[in-house]
């Protein structure tokens, strides 16, 4: 799951033509290609824009970025199109997410851009980033049985000190592939973590103040940053999310029983809710709250870092924590 960069996938093309999908040596690691030349930029590319932003924050004017996931998509469904692939034959590094959210579609991409672009160097931020199972797994399309497998929450750079991790991950990848900026990745990376220290010690020092110390979402993107803070973070199955119709949620008292026997005042999407849906839960005696994964790369928030974002995610937090 974590090796998907290093997976194996053998292409036949024209005489028996076998390519190697992940581009690995002998010793297991993956090789670095042809490396950028001083006075050219690292063209990058992510799957998510968190990762992009890490990317601009240790590349400077170094790094061309760009992301490949649109804002509002359901990553389970989401797949890259066939421009994004003749993108990614330009690119120097791709930094995958990882902990499945490529799974489904990314050894094919893989194997068809390494036809053109070989050197392409990929990594996967997920990397040396504690696991946690996903606590709720919304695909509608999926079968029963694909629903019943356990999976690995991906939204790990939410927690900040996890994001520290991938900044590392991202300046080694950068510089093996430009080592004639690799003094320079280095500064800004380690500038850039004591700026994600100073996020860190503020959600630590707000939280802990709180009044609540629950959060209920339909959404499961905000486990690692509620398991980082002492927080409770129950995701409900009784109340629909933006992505099903309102027709499936069941009758109000059972919701309301559910939401009952949690301390919450505030029900947190990942979007605008639904307007049915803020109706709903008004009449229950809540409010929907909005909170930003920082996916997808045509949300406004994409013009924004990192760390602005979170700060926005803390003051919503802080207010509705302490109704």
């Amino acid at each position: 799951m974590k090796r998907m960069a290093k997976k194996m996938a053998a292409i036949t093309l024209g005489l028996s033509l076998a390519l190697t999908a992940a581009g690995c040596s002998d010793s297991g690691e993956q090789a670095v290609g042809k490396t950028v030349k001083e006075g050219e930029k690292v063209v990058v590319y992510t799957t998510f824009q968190a990762q992009g932003n890490f990317a601009k924050e240790i590349g400077g004017d170094k790094v061309e970025v760009a992301t490949f996931m649109p804002a509002g998509q359901n990553f389970w469904q989401w797949a890259p199109t066939l421009k994004d692939m003749r993108d990614l034959e330009k690119a120097d590094v791709m930094v995958l997410n990882g902990n499945g959210v490529e799974d489904r579609w990314w050894d094919q991409t893989f194997a068809t851009v390494k036809i053109k672009n070989e050197d392409l160097l990929v990594i996967d931020a997920s990397e040396g980033v504690e696991e946690l199972d996903l606590l709720r797994y919304y695909n509608p399309d999926a079968s029963e049985e694909d629903k019943a497998k356990k999976r690995v929450d991906p939204w790990h750079f939410l927690d900040p000190q996890n994001a520290k991790k991938e900044v590392d991950t991202i300046a080694a990848a950068l510089s093996k592939k430009a080592p004639a900026y690799a003094e320079e990745f280095k500064k800004n990376a380690d500038a850039y973590k004591v700026k994600l220290d100073e996020l860190d010690k503020k959600y630590a020092d707000t939280l802990a103040k709180v009044k609540r110390k629950e959060i209920v979402s339909p959404y499961p993107a905000f486990q690692y940053l509620t398991k980082r803070y002492g927080l409770n973070y129950y995701v409900p199955t009784s109340i629909a999310i933006n992505d099903y119709p309102m027709d499936q949620v069941n009758e109000m008292n059972a919701v309301k029983a559910d939401f009952a026997k949690h301390d919450a005042k505030v029900i947190f999407f990942e979007g605008e809710a639904a307007p049915r849906v803020q109706e709903f839960l008004f009449q229950m005696g809540y409010t929907a709250g909005i909170l930003n994964p920082y996916e997808g790369k045509t949300d406004p928030s994409a013009t924004k870092g990192y760390i602005t974002v979170m700060e926005e995610n803390l003051k919503i937090l802080e207010t509705a924590l302490n109704q």
